[in-house]
């Protein structure tokens, strides 16, 4: 993997310092004191604590690289949803092309998402599970719509994330993608994937990133 570059602020609570390895990186989560910091250009912003996650079975954690179809990988954070029936963990990956991807888990599954460039209006009001609608340039089979909140996350994260956020989750298929949108309150993102098979990606011994 090409060398990261990272720039380094200190924590807008407890001053400790954070390394930041992604230019995507929008906000972070102290390991020493759990504040969330919103990245500006003036350093970083406190916006509370963020519950800590519980442990579950996953070959992912912060710090750990991995390989995925021949494309070396690091993991740089996690965040965790909650909605009415369960959770779903999100985690934060740097590849070595520069591109960031997102691997979510859910019941034992897992999806590599990546990033969509919105370029055209959306009517969010039009879109219902069961319909076909018109989003970045692709028609959207609509699967499922929830209200989701964020219960806990841990290093890099790749939205303006406060504890406790509240947003709303859209899936659907299209052409055979799969496809994730998040409605923040300020905020709207889509990413396209599919599902990834866990013998397919090869992780690297586990490390300890703050060590």
């Amino acid at each position: 993997m090409a060398e990261i570059k990272t720039i380094t602020k200190n924590c807008g609570s407890c001053g400790a310092p954070l390394e930041i390895k992604s230019a995507y990186t929008k906000s972070i989560v102290c390991p020493y004191c759990d504040t969330t910091n919103m990245i500006q250009d003036r350093g970083l912003d406190p916006q509370g604590k963020m519950a800590k996650i519980s442990d579950t079975f996953s070959i992912f954690a912060i710090g750990r690289k991995g390989k995925l179809k021949g494309k070396k990988f690091d993991v740089l954070g996690r965040l965790r949803y909650g909605y009415e029936d369960g959770f779903w963990d999100e985690w934060f990956l740097r590849f070595e092309d520069g591109r960031m991807g997102w691997a979510t888990e859910e019941e034992g599954e897992c999806t590599l998402f990546f990033k969509e460039m919105l370029t055209s209006a959306i009517d969010l009001d039009a879109i219902r599970v069961g319909k076909t609608v018109p989003i970045a340039g692709k028609k959207v089979f609509i699967t499922e719509i929830c209200d989701a909140e964020i219960l806990g996350g841990e290093g890099e994260l790749h939205y303006k994330v406060k504890p406790h956020a509240q947003l709303t989750h859209y899936e659907g298929n299209a052409g055979g993608k799969l496809v994730s949108m998040e409605l923040w309150a300020k905020e709207l993102e889509i990413h396209t994937g599919e599902p990834v098979e866990y013998s397919d990606i090869k992780m690297e011994k586990e490390e300890d990133p703050y060590n």
